[in-house]
């Protein structure tokens, strides 16, 4: 009895830590992704209508962020060149919404293209196929500079960026953006429907 009296009295002579916790890092940054099957157009490779009298198609992507209150940027493209950036007239980039949460309590937003986007895609109406790209991001779209492989200055490029937090103990903490995005092959025609 006495052996056990002292395993007890051991027991509570460890000493404690008794250090106070510091503020903790707020949750990760957790990927957005675009929801395959859930776009508008549901064909990848299609004919889109913009002459007089045809029903307007919509360009839409539900984009699920897991983070909910994280804003979800977008950038629509018309044959993009491989930096994303507009080298010119013939090649617009148009900023989409911000997405509208779909139902109360979810993680999932409609992002759509605007009337600017479906006036820059008439000019495509040349018999050709074109890629039509959104890419949306929970960071902020900015141009970055990159060497030019050609040799000779740099090259701007699309990149994505996330402002650290900054914790009360004046730490700052890095958070990481994401991005995604989705691609259509489409035909624009501007032909009159009946």
């Amino acid at each position: 009895m006495l052996l056990g009296l002292g395993v007890t009295q051991m027991a509570c002579l460890l000493p404690q830590d008794d250090q106070i916790i510091s503020e903790l890092p707020g949750a990760a940054n957790r990927p957005l992704r675009v929801m395959p099957g859930q776009s508008q157009p549901q064909q990848r490779e299609t004919t889109v209508k913009l002459g007089l009298n045809c029903k307007r198609e919509t360009f839409s992507v539900n984009v699920d962020d897991p983070n909910g209150t994280d804003q979800i940027r977008a950038l629509w493209f018309i044959d993009p060149n491989e930096r994303y950036v507009q080298s010119g007239p013939n090649t617009p980039v148009i900023q989409g919404n911000p997405g509208t949460l779909i139902g109360a309590g979810s993680t999932v937003r409609l992002v759509q293209a605007n009337t600017q986007f479906f006036g820059a895609l008439t000019a495509f109406a040349d018999g050709r196929k074109h890629r039509v790209e959104v890419v949306v991001t929970d960071g902020e779209f900015i141009e970055s500079q990159r060497p030019d492989p050609n040799g000779g200055g740099t090259l701007a490029f699309l990149d994505i960026n996330r402002p650290p937090i900054r914790l009360s103990t004046g730490e700052v903490v890095p958070v990481t953006a994401y991005r995604d995005d989705y691609v259509w092959v489409v035909d624009v025609d501007n032909t009159p429907c009946p």
